[in-house]
């Protein structure tokens, strides 16, 4: 190899080390996250349930527009930092009384009657306004759980013999 093309060789080979030697030492590493509220879901089983009213006589409408009244509750579990629980109501209202749920059973004059149970009793309509079909409810220990009552009401038709059946819809919303 020539003296020369050592020579040559020799610079660019240094100039390269030169350049490794100058490379930065320092650097900035950037990051990004999110910090995201807690959530709530209606507990295990109040997705979808069933519930069955007790068995009536239409005599039982002589003293009182409801009957057969059944107590239940639905929760929703939450994280910590949920404070309260909103149950949001919904379903068709019933053709007699827009108030109340539809029925769509064979019992003719009859619709379900829905309220949140404590006191004062507050009747949850099928029509109006959210604040007429929702029940805000604080949690305690990561729960929320709503008192509820059901029952058989009269719609303002004669009442026959049948079956009650009805579907109410409810959501939840959370703070």
């Amino acid at each position: 190899m020539s003296t020369r093309r050592l020579s040559l060789l020799l610079a660019v080979t240094a100039g390269l080390a030169a350049n490794t030697a100058h490379a930065n030492a320092t650097g900035t590493l950037h990051f990004n996250g999110q910090v995201e509220a807690g959530t709530c879901n209606l507990a295990a089983g109040d997705e979808n349930r069933t519930f069955t009213l007790p068995a009536i006589k239409i005599s039982d409408f002589d003293a009182a527009p409801s009957a057969g009244a059944f107590d239940f509750e639905i929760s929703a579990d939450c994280e910590s930092d949920i404070r309260h629980v909103t149950f949001l109501f919904a379903g068709t209202p019933s053709t007699g009384n827009p108030a109340l749920f539809s029925n769509t059973g064979t019992s003719k004059g009859t619709a379900l009657w829905l309220a949140h149970r404590a006191s004062p009793v507050f009747a949850i309509a099928a029509n109006g306004n959210v604040a007429k079909r929702s029940r805000k409810i604080a949690t305690n220990s990561h729960k929320a759980v709503i008192p509820l009552t059901a029952a058989y009401h009269k719609t303002g038709a004669a009442i026959s013999q049948g079956t009650l059946v009805s579907a109410v819809t409810v959501s939840i919303t959370y703070n």
